[in-house]
């Protein structure tokens, strides 16, 4: 009898090398604190130093300035989201092209904010005294793993199809205004750019300091493929967040519309003071967190098609309602959401969906596979139903995958406001045939 398999994807070659690593990522993070950058406030001289630094490494990794060695400077006297601004910074930008003839016009944008929030002075017994403010972990951390990043995806350009840009943002401590020079006045193919991948904040570990992955509305692609990169021999895997836990670079994207993701390990008790400095950083957990990004931005640089914004889906699913004129949320609306056995979506794949289904004979015969999109809304009463396919394969399977997700056992139901509410769920389910993957299906 052959054995059938469901994977989210296939197994794709990465080769992360960690041989000096570490200290490469503590060598950046030790220049970038250092007392002859101040603090590295927009538009200082510091801030400066840093932009020839970054260039200095991409130009030595190999990387493709797209910036001159000082960074691109600029001006803005503007209003950028919500907050009148006037501030004169810099980005580095740099770029390795993807080997696809077609896919390398596409882009995905890897960032970070190199700035920091500089100087000030206190006053002790009548005087004032200095302070710096080191910004080890904001963003020094972040932009040590982007160079590594860089160095990385240079030196095995092999693996994507799609172009990668390296982008260190000026002024991501004033309104992020370095993000939006780059979007919006800088670089010209804005429509071209399939996912921006945010790294903030990426040094600390321990208690709330876990590593973190946000990708904006829940976006349901976006999240199989984290959990599916997850299933790798990557030495650290995030945990999913529905919270966006700060403004940062990333908000600047979302808002145009272009899918995002949030890689962080939030924030920790020195963040934006003195203490935050390159003593405090993990980074061994730092080069774990790098292997894992590394796989991420591969898997999404050699996928064939490019990754849907569910802003659109999110907007209806907050206009839904039921028939007796009561809204349905989704599951990022409400205080508590939905539960599968005191797990969420992946939960319920993993222990019901995948457990249950079977390949349909008539489908595996023709060699239909791929990925079906399902949505159904979980009551009050945490009770399953509205079970409906927004994106199929053929009859046989969608029906399979309609039969399996109506049987569900009850749900704990979402809570708002402390009342039980109807929630709707969207779900991918993949059918390949793939024998070392890790859920079994019966025939």
């Amino acid at each position: 009898m052959l054995t059938l398999f469901l994977a989210l994807f296939l197994q794709l070659p990465i080769n992360f090398n960690p041989d000096g690593v570490e200290q490469r990522l503590r060598s950046h993070v030790e220049y970038l604190t250092a007392d002859t950058l101040q603090g590295r406030a927009p538009g200082s001289e510091g801030e400066k130093l840093a932009a020839e630094y970054l260039y200095d490494r991409l130009d030595e990794y190999g990387v493709t300035l797209l910036s001159p060695r000082e960074g691109e400077d600029f001006f803005i006297n503007d209003t950028i989201n919500g907050k009148f601004t006037k501030i004169h910074s810099r980005n580095v930008i740099g770029i390795v092209e993807g080997y696809d003839s077609k896919l390398k016009n596409e882009f995905i944008v890897v960032g970070a904010h190199f700035d920091n929030v500089g100087t000030s002075h206190i006053t002790i017994n009548g005087e004032p005294v200095p302070q710096l403010f080191p910004g080890a972990d904001g963003n020094a951390s972040g932009v040590a793993l982007l160079l590594e990043l860089a160095r990385q995806v240079e030196a095995q350009k092999f693996l994507f199809r799609r172009s990668v840009v390296f982008a260190f943002f000026g002024a991501g401590e004033e309104s992020c205004a370095g993000s939006w020079y780059f979007l919006n006045r800088s670089f010209g193919q804005r429509e071209s750019i399939v996912l921006m991948v945010n790294l903030s904040s990426v040094g600390r570990s321990g208690g709330e300091n876990k590593f973190q992955i946000f990708t904006g509305l829940h976006n349901l692609l976006l999240n199989a493929i984290a959990n599916d990169v997850g299933k790798r021999a990557a030495s650290l895997v995030p945990v999913p967040s529905h919270t966006d836990y700060y403004p940062s670079d990333h908000r600047t994207f979302n808002a145009a519309n272009i899918p995002i993701t949030l890689f962080t390990t939030g924030y920790g008790r020195d963040y934006h003071t003195v203490n935050d400095t390159k003593e405090r950083l993990d980074y061994s957990q730092m080069m774990g967190i790098c292997e894992y990004v590394m796989a991420y931005v591969q898997t999404i640089g050699e996928r064939e098609e490019r990754i849907a914004n569910d802003m659109a889906s999110a907007n209806s699913a907050q206009e839904a309602q039921a028939k007796d004129g009561e809204r349905i949320y989704s599951q990022w609306e409400v205080d508590r959401p939905a539960q599968f056995l005191h797990g969420g979506e992946m939960q319920f794949l993993q222990r019901w969906v995948y457990k249950y289904i079977k390949y349909p004979e008539s489908a595996l015969r023709d060699g239909i596979h791929g990925r079906v999109i399902v949505e159904f809304v979980v009551g009050k009463d945490g009770s399953v139903g509205n079970v409906k396919i927004t994106k199929g394969l053929c009859e046989e399977i969608d029906n399979e995958v309609i039969k399996v997700i109506s049987a569900s056992p009850k749900w704990k139901a979402a809570l708002h406001n402390k009342k039980s509410v109807r929630v709707k769920i969207s779900v991918p389910v993949d059918f390949k045939v793939e024998h070392r993957a890790r859920f079994g299906i019966k025939k």
